[in-house]
């Protein structure tokens, strides 16, 4: 088969998604979706208060010309937490780009946790992925992604292929925080400051929080002695970033510091998903 010549018809799939207090009951106040990305419904293991969201992709991964996108929007006082079943599969691409659109727009005194699990990104794969958060004052974000390059467990490293993500955070209107980057095994990709040989990493994002030294000194202990880790704040958003041979290490220490800082903005203990332990 010509390396160009995709296999199977792309996907389009579009997920609006929007909450809203009502009551002190966070409610799922519009969920409209086109294409195969579902909700199948709201989840409410610890309270009225928290509305979980389990995002499905029923065809189980993502081929090359497929499009998904997302979008999310909390109301005043809504508290929301948004995971995934499994790992996100990206399919060897055959020519064509997949591509992902994540829209996140919090108004103020909402809390967003955008806790999906890991992306696998297949050899020969074609990857564009945008997110865009939205937050207004009074409000906290807190999301990770983690990304597999190649698949390990196969022995099948990633050899050829792209993946291009942009990430835009906005306070108020206003750009706080924008990030490209770009991993190209056909490229530099192993030197410091890029992987340094890694193909796991995952990067963490808060935003909300109020500057604390004391707080940022005891989340860095969380990940004391492991030194492909490194916290820091820039203009109100506090950044993790790991790199490391096993995703479930980065996994346990973005959990960790997840679990320091709940109590902080949601006055209350962090509780996994129990859909993670499936």
């Amino acid at each position: 088969m010509n390396l160009t010549d995709s296999p199977s018809p792309s996907w389009f799939a579009d997920l609006q998604l929007a909450f809203g207090l009502r009551e002190g009951r966070t409610a799922m106040i519009r969920n409209k979706h086109e294409g195969p990305l579902v909700v199948q419904k709201a989840l409410y293991p610890e309270g009225p208060e928290l509305c979980q969201i389990l995002i499905v992709h029923p065809p189980g991964g993502i081929a090359g010309g497929d499009e998904l996108r997302v979008s999310c929007d909390l109301d005043v006082g809504a508290r929301v937490q948004l995971t995934t079943p499994g790992a996100t599969k990206w399919y060897e691409s055959f020519g064509s780009h997949s591509k992902q659109f994540i829209t996140l727009n919090l108004a103020a005194e909402s809390i967003c946790e955008w806790l999906p699990q890991e992306n696998i990104i297949f050899n020969r794969c074609l990857v564009d992925v945008v997110t865009e958060v939205n937050v207004e004052s009074g409000a906290i974000f807190v999301g990770w992604d983690f990304y597999s390059l190649g698949r390990h467990v196969k022995h099948a490293p990633l050899l050829h292929g792209q993946l291009k993500q942009k990430t835009k955070i906005l306070i108020d209107g206003i750009p706080i925080f924008t990030e490209r980057t770009l991993f190209d095994p056909d490229r530099l990709m192993d030197g410091p400051g890029i992987l340094d040989g890694y193909s796991n990493y995952g990067t963490m994002f808060i935003v909300g929080l109020d500057q604390n030294p004391a707080l940022i000194e005891d989340l860095r202990k969380i990940a004391e002695g492991e030194m492909h880790c490194a916290l820091t704040w820039m203009d109100g958003v506090l950044i993790a970033r790991w790199v490391g041979a096993d995703i479930e290490a980065g996994r346990d220490i973005f959990t960790g510091i997840w679990a320091r800082l709940r109590p902080v903005y949601f006055l209350r203990p962090a509780v996994n998903p129990r859909i993670w332990n499936t």
